[in-house]
């Protein structure tokens, strides 16, 4: 699920009809990075309860604009995905608007304002003896302005050795391989939304608020990197229905009996819903390493761990630490073991 905000958040009825199919369209301009994404897809058939397939859209024209008139033009990377062509990276204060056309028919968001996010300022895990696990927390000051919203994500890092495991194939077993560079596996919570407005401590401090869980399953340290994000107050209203949603359907954009809608809407048809939001955010991300030597009790039985005999070097032919939403070879920030 990509992150997007929204200028309107209307949730669609229970009209819907079952076998619909609806455009989805997602977008979310950063100032963390020179690389903005727009993902265009149909959403799979909802027939009796059972979600369907999607559909990547991958001959559709994208471009962004904004509010000084600069205009930014994406490409196609593959699997409904697009990036920006030349680098583009968000600006707090500026207004950002997306344009789509998808088989001849224009789409356009709502102007979506980049507004500031603060700094964390504390980040602090604790231990639940009851159900072995940690909770880890976040304190920051919101900004006096009405109509803040802040959502935060996060990602576990764990540096591994081991690239490829050993495979049994009918009486053969392939020898497991080790990573030809360094190599980190990444564990993250795509479908967990944690965000809050500031509708009841405009301008005063956020405290204690749970941002993750964390197995108690070793004594080893565990790295997180988190990841605070500004939201205007619809961008919050969306995320906030989102994630009513999502805890009694498959996922928040599946053609269910109340799909919510987004701020994209087709130019010349306004009784055409479209699903998904075009956004943007300001983000800080901070490290935390949690030191699970620290707690004084037995850990939970972790999983198998495999592992390659030797004396740990890479012996040739080692395999490639491919990059994807799982793995990196890039050291994550703020790693310093």
């Amino acid at each position: 699920m990509c992150l997007l905000l929204a200028s309107c958040v209307t949730p669609y009825d229970a009209s819907v009809h079952e076998g619909t199919r609806r455009l989805i369209i997602e977008g979310l301009i950063s100032t963390q990075s020179d690389r903005q994404y727009v993902q265009v897809s149909y959403s799979g058939l909802y027939m009796k309860g059972v979600d369907g397939l999607g559909t990547s859209v991958n001959a559709a024209t994208v471009y962004v604009r904004d509010d000084k008139g600069q205009q930014f033009d994406f490409e196609s990377i593959g699997s409904g995905r697009y990036q920006n062509k030349n680098q583009m990276k968000g600006v707090v204060g500026h207004t950002y608007q997306l344009f789509v056309t998808v088989d001849g028919k224009e789409y356009v968001s709502e102007p979506e304002l980049l507004k500031p996010v603060p700094p964390i300022d504390n980040l602090y895990w604790e231990y639940n003896a009851a159900n072995k696990m940690i909770d880890v927390y976040i304190d920051l000051t919101d900004a006096p302005t009405p109509g803040d919203g802040y959502l935060w994500r996060w990602k576990h890092y764990e540096e591994i050795d081991i690239c490829k495991p050993a495979e049994i194939r009918g009486t053969t077993v392939v020898p497991c391989k080790y990573c030809c560079t360094r190599c980190w596996n990444i564990v993250q919570c795509h479908s967990c939304l944690n965000l809050v407005g500031d509708q009841f401590v405009n301008g005063n401090k956020i405290r204690r608020q749970l941002i993750a869980t964390v197995p108690f399953n070793s004594q080893s340290p565990y790295f997180l990197l988190i990841e605070q994000r500004s939201l205007t107050a619809a961008g919050f209203q969306f995320w906030n229905s989102v994630k009513a949603q999502s805890g009694s359907t498959g996922g928040p954009f599946d053609v269910a009996p109340a799909p919510i809608l987004g701020n994209i809407r087709n130019v010349a048809d306004a009784t055409e819903k479209v699903l998904g939001f075009f956004g943007a955010s300001d983000l800080v991300i901070n490290p935390l390493w949690i030191n699970r030597q620290d707690i004084n009790d037995r850990p939970l039985p972790s999983p198998f761990a495999p592992n390659c005999p030797g004396d740990g070097n890479p012996p040739p032919p080692c395999f490639p630490c491919e990059e994807s939403v799982f793995r990196t070879r890039t050291m994550p920030q703020g790693w310093n073991k």
